[in-house]
């Protein structure tokens, strides 16, 4: 079976998306809507830019009806296809055969459904990335399928009726984990992926501006602007002009996020290390048993770059980088002598290779910020430690044999927590201050000359 990866990692838009709002299943956090009169419910087109997180979890980003009728769009846990279901007694249902499981990057995916067509192979078309999905009839598309009528009228869509994105409405359950960008759903229209986006000159799927109508239930969710109705803060806000806003539940100030489809941004990679971690908070959250890491979705080999690592729970988190080729190792349990990695203890002593290189007498403990400076464009490359924005040391030389370095995370004990923030961090900032180019959002001061580790400024830099 196809697995299909996102691929927007180092491009660039002429459109470009400001916004995205980090959804966390553990959290019960979901936006949910109660419509009015719709302009059809045979038609509609839901489209949007999606960045998973948890890939083990059954996750709805669209739902909508109640305990009687209840249809969603999700990811199966089993399966990381995609699932269309709706139900209204029969158990009509399409999956896909290709998987989604790509936590790296932004995947597009748009929802056409027109039950007026005749031909069945038409009321149902998905499109990701801008490929075109849908029922065939000889099983290449979907592994499974069972298509209502035609001119079926969805009650789903009828007034009165509640709409969720980032849940399935009828249970309560199934809560989306990742991020969401440019959501739009328009009512009355089966829509192609040509309306929200593009291709390229380098081949990759990219955002393109809307400009179509969107009927009477239709909005775009952008994020980022504020608005009268239910919610103003921006996050629920309806920016299509329709003021179709949605109520926001339980979703922290900072959840509100830069990593979007146009300027995607690093986080850890639970694919390196499933068995041993779990992920929470966009993965920028992990809780790590005894001896084992994880490392980050982007490396580098050149270029200056700065993160911060903060230390929530547990005595043994030790942040650091390490030889790239290293993260494939960590689900093995770390034998230090033998990995290419560089951290620093909390004991205060920096480790280099399994060989202590420094000892500070700088300790750090449960609330602190360690900052990390990598510098790979001297003759000599370094990583200078920070402990609440001062330096703890002196600059430690990394091996010339590293050709990609990547941020990485070991842990010396069961059920130690960290979070890392690339620029997007998963906890409350008090001061706010961004790299050069104007991106990130960090506790403490970016040294001069670094940057914070996104597509963008890979893409310049890196």
């Amino acid at each position: 079976m196809p697995v299909v990866l996102g691929g927007n990692q180092l491009d660039t838009a002429a459109y470009d998306v400001s916004n995205s709002l980090r959804f966390n299943d553990n959290d019960s956090s979901a936006l949910t809507r109660t419509m009015g009169t719709p302009t059809s419910t045979r038609t509609f087109t839901y489209a949007a830019w999606l960045k998973r997180s948890n890939t083990n979890i059954q996750t709805s980003f669209l739902s909508w009806g109640g305990s009687t009728y209840a249809t969603d769009f999700r990811y199966e846990s089993s399966t990381d296809s995609l699932y269309f279901f709706f139900d209204d007694n029969a158990g009509w249902y399409a999956k896909t055969i290709a998987k989604y499981r790509d936590v790296a990057a932004w995947y597009h995916v748009v929802l056409a459904v027109d039950t007026t067509q005749a031909t069945e192979s038409n009321r149902v078309k998905l499109y990701v990335n801008g490929t075109q999905y849908g029922p065939a009839l000889d099983g290449t598309d979907w592994t499974q399928h069972e298509i209502f009528g035609q001119n079926y009228d969805f009650p789903e869509l009828a007034n009165g009726q509640t709409m969720a994105i980032g849940k399935r409405n009828s249970s309560g359950s199934h809560f989306f984990d990742g991020y969401m960008s440019e959501v739009y759903f328009i009512d009355g229209q089966a829509l192609d992926s040509s309306y929200f986006g593009e291709t390229n000159d380098n081949g990759v799927w990219i955002p393109k501006e809307y400009s179509g109508t969107y009927g009477n239930n239709g909005f775009l969710l952008e994020f980022k602007q504020t608005g009268g109705g239910t919610d103003s803060s921006g996050r629920g806000a309806d920016t299509s002009g329709n003021d179709n806003h949605f109520a926001n539940n339980n979703f922290d100030t900072y959840d509100t996020t830069t990593d979007t489809p146009t300027n995607n941004f690093a986080t850890l990679n639970p694919l390196s290390n499933s068995l041993q971690a779990s992920y929470q908070e966009g993965n920028l959250e992990e809780t790590c048993n005894d001896n084992f890491g994880c490392g980050a979705t982007q490396s580098f080999a050149n270029g200056k770059w700065y993160w911060e690592v903060k230390v929530t729970a547990g005595d043994y988190n030790l942040p650091g980088v390490a030889n790239s080729d290293e993260q494939y190792r960590f689900p093995d349990t770390f034998a230090i002598n033998n990995y290419s990695i560089t951290y620093y203890g909390l004991n205060g002593v920096i480790y280099k290779e399994g060989s202590t290189n420094q000892t500070t007498g700088t300790t750090f403990g449960a609330n602190d910020i360690i900052g990390l400076a990598v510098d790979m464009d001297s003759g000599t490359r370094t990583v200078q430690f920070y402990k609440n924005g001062s330096t703890v040391g002196s600059a430690v030389t990394l091996p010339t044999n590293w050709i990609y370095t990547v941020p990485m995370i070991r842990k010396g004990g069961s059920s130690q927590t960290t979070q890392f923030n690339f620029g997007n961090p998963p906890f409350s900032i008090s001061s706010g201050n961004s790299d050069a180019n104007g991106y990130g959002n960090f506790e403490y001061a970016v040294p001069s000359g670094y940057y914070a580790l996104c597509t963008k400024n890979l893409a310049e830099f890196g």
